[in-house]
């Protein structure tokens, strides 16, 4: 006679459970990515970007 088939799920997963560590993983330490460095074109793009904007300011108050 066969077992019952919910008896047999039961001793199944009973049996899964106690040998991979009852679902418990050890956890690694993952070390922080550190972000990309910022291309030395993007700083000279800012950089005249940010002046010529000053400059365009100054203009408008030293002309206006």
């Amino acid at each position: 006679m066969a077992d019952d088939p919910e008896r047999l799920v039961t001793n199944a997963l009973r049996a899964q459970a106690t040998s991979t560590n009852a679902g418990f993983a050890v956890s690694a330490p993952v070390a922080p990515e550190r972000p990309a460095p910022m291309s030395v074109w993007w700083v000279l793009g800012l950089a005249l970007l940010l002046g010529l904007a000053a400059g365009t300011v100054a203009a408008v108050i030293t002309l206006g």
